[in-house]
């Protein structure tokens, strides 16, 4: 038992250096993005290329940052 001690811990990990992602997207025609859905990525890449595809055509895509002020623009519109 001893040696799983930790592994599943969460104060092992370092929330600094944990980033996640979620999509947005919007009308090539609209000004304003909107969010796409509500999956959560652990790395950019996997989220762009769920955004990728993901799109209809004239649709564009963009992957940013889940953090407070991202969330508060965007999850709950």
């Amino acid at each position: 038992m001893d040696s799983l001690r930790g592994l599943f811990a969460i104060d092992s990990l370092d929330p600094l250096s944990m980033n996640l992602y979620f999509v947005i997207y919007k009308k090539k025609t609209d000004t304003e993005y909107k969010i796409f859905s509500n999956h959560l990525f652990d790395n950019e890449k996997s989220a762009e290329h769920f955004g990728k595809t993901s799109m209809k055509r004239g649709y564009e895509h963009k992957v940013i940052d889940y953090n407070k002020e991202n969330h508060d623009k965007y999850w709950y519109d």
